[in-house]
């Protein structure tokens, strides 16, 4: 199901996907992280003309991927990746991958306040394909209120 142009929230399991609560004054790319922060973890969507390519903008910055790692761009802002989501409902309800290129992706890491790694996706060979869990996450539609 492809998303529409929006506010979400993404979740990998029960862990929310976001920026620091606290974060330096620089304007350094900021690390997009795992987090318990409900403040820090809405997303804004924007659906691109290509299909299923979008930018996933945190807090008015919008994403890239530096060497390994995911984070959002306060300057720069013309780098931000167009990331690739694809839903995966074999992996249950709102499930999704976000990829790029060249087979990478968003990859989960174990721990809270951790980064959100870019790395080579793992597909298990079946029919639909299998990812594991650290590579599905849930995208969520905010309700208007």
């Amino acid at each position: 199901m492809a998303l529409e142009t929006g506010l979400y929230t993404i979740k990998n399991g029960e862990k929310l996907v976001g920026r620091a609560l606290a974060e330096d004054l620089s304007l350094l790319p900021k690390r997009i992280i795992l987090t318990e922060s409900e403040r820090t973890s809405i997303w804004a969507i924007q659906k691109s003309d290509k299909e299923n390519e979008y930018l996933l903008i945190s807090f008015g910055s919008p994403t890239t991927h530096i060497e390994n790692h995911v984070f959002a761009l306060l300057i720069n802002q013309e780098q931000a990746t167009k990331w690739t989501i694809k839903a995966v409902p074999q992996h249950g309800e709102n499930a999704y991958v976000i990829s790029a290129s060249e087979g990478k992706g968003w990859v989960a890491p174990k721990e809270l306040n951790e980064q959100i790694e870019y790395r080579v996706l793992i597909v298990g060979p079946s029919l639909p394909p299998r990812y594991p869990p650290n590579e599905v996450f849930q995208i969520t539609k905010l309700e208007a209120e």
